[in-house]
């Protein structure tokens, strides 16, 4: 019975340790945030802070598909809408941020955009903050469709604000 349980033990062992080593020696990709994509991606980030997103449009494919939390959007309306929130806010920051871009090994190309979001409203002077979460996702040097994850409440309410002032 000694016999039969030491050798039951010796294969769950070596069973374990073969995925173990199989799951060791896989390698997804690899990351990096000082690569010419990441840099594209501070720069438009940049651009956005600045009031100006247009610049996007020598970087997004046409038929690119951009994601605000559910919301979807083509170029033209990611553009105005990132564009809007220069009218809407003063002092737009983007607190911490963190660029890496991420080399998989099936050929897909990511650039992941971290940070808090933050702004002062131009109607109500609140200052709002929240943790966002981008991702970009390229097809050799060009971006096909861009997912952007906030809080949505400060915008939201802050345009509803802006449109009843201006009606």
């Amino acid at each position: 019975m000694k016999k039969v349980l030491f050798l039951l033990s010796l294969f769950v062992f070596s069973c374990v340790s073969n995925v173990s080593s199989e799951q060791n020696n896989t390698s997804y990709g690899k990351l990096q945030n000082d690569d010419e994509k990441s840099k594209i991606i501070v720069k438009l980030a940049d651009s956005y802070l600045a009031g100006s997103f247009d610049i996007a449009r020598e970087y997004f494919t046409p038929d690119s598909q951009h994601y605000f939390n559910d919301l979807v959007y083509d170029v033209d309306g990611i553009i105005e809408g990132y564009n809007f929130h220069s009218v809407l806010f003063d002092e737009i920051k983007h607190i911490d941020r963190k660029v890496y871009t991420g080399y998989f090994s099936n050929g897909a190309i990511q650039t992941y955009h971290d940070f808090v979001w933050s702004a002062k409203s131009k109607i109500t002077g609140e200052v709002y903050s929240y943790p966002c979460h981008c991702r970009w996702e390229w097809e050799e040097n060009k971006i096909t469709k861009t997912s952007c994850y906030v809080d949505p409440a400060a915008i939201f309410a802050e345009v509803a604000l802006y449109q009843e002032k201006n009606q």
